[in-house]
């Protein structure tokens, strides 16, 4: 009986090491950690992964919490990825010459919840708080492709703002598949007609979309076609470091 009651101490233990953590852990970080031996670490770690309980990450073996089990703690602040964002918010808006959008998902609508002017002194409004359609800008696109599927035909028939609008379901599910597939929303003239917009996801420890990336401007500033990569990939890559961000401050 005591060499079970030390199993559940140790596993306990373990479990919330790698709850806790902004990161997926390693073997050897747990067992130093915990101080315990690889060996009776990681035969815990295997019984914590058999019941579902914790979660290993195949390209680098590195374990995390399972998901259902991550629900059980702090929600994302908004706050908090404010924080992690804006400095990579910055250095984008000045690669690119266009403003930066940070924006999450709450109920049918995409909310911005940080905004960087376009460097060049213009006029601009300031978004944060703006509740935009999802079905009609790239950020809301993004949101939409990886969530479940489904969620559109939960709510009212999507509106139509412009002549560029999608609003037919096949169209704009057409829509998310390329953005999956591309990794990298887009949205033309959907929502304003002037306006032009790219959006990449932000991620959490577990690959989750929890919040979109995008880059906005004049349709004849943003790049289209073949051209669009010089702006995809400081997107993407600025998602990236955001994501790493996010996890340290998680």
């Amino acid at each position: 009986m005591p060499g079970n009651v030390q199993a559940v101490e140790r596993a306990a233990a373990l479990l919330t090491l790698v709850a806790s953590a902004s990161r997926p852990l390693g073997l050897a970080d747990i067992a130093a950690a915990v101080d315990l031996p690889k060996s009776t670490v990681h035969g815990l770690l295997t019984t914590l992964r058999s019941i579902g309980w914790v979660e290993q990450d195949r390209p680098t073996g590195a374990y995390r919490v399972a998901r259902p089990l991550a629900g059980l703690g702090q929600a994302l602040d908004a706050a908090d990825l404010r924080s992690a964002a804006t400095p990579w918010m910055d250095v984008l808006a000045g690669r690119t010459g266009l403003e930066v959008h940070l924006v999450w998902l709450e109920g049918p609508s995409a909310v911005v919840v940080q905004h960087v002017y376009r460097p060049d002194n213009s006029p601009q409004q300031l978004r944060v708080g703006e509740e935009m359609p999802l079905h009609a800008t790239a950020s809301g696109k993004v949101l939409l492709a990886h969530q479940e599927r489904g969620l559109l035909d939960r709510e009212p028939r999507p509106e139509r703002f412009t002549r560029h609008t999608l609003v037919e379901e096949d169209e704009i599910e057409a829509e998310l598949e390329q953005a999956r597939a591309d990794g990298y929303a887009v949205e033309v003239g959907e929502y304003y007609p002037d306006v032009s917009a790219v959006a990449v996801p932000v991620r959490d420890s577990f690959g989750d979309a929890v919040a979109a990336l995008a880059v906005l401007g004049p349709r004849a500033e943003v790049p289209s076609g073949n051209d669009r990569p010089a702006v995809a990939t400081p997107l993407v890559r600025a998602a990236g470091s955001i994501s790493r961000a996010l996890w340290v401050t998680a």
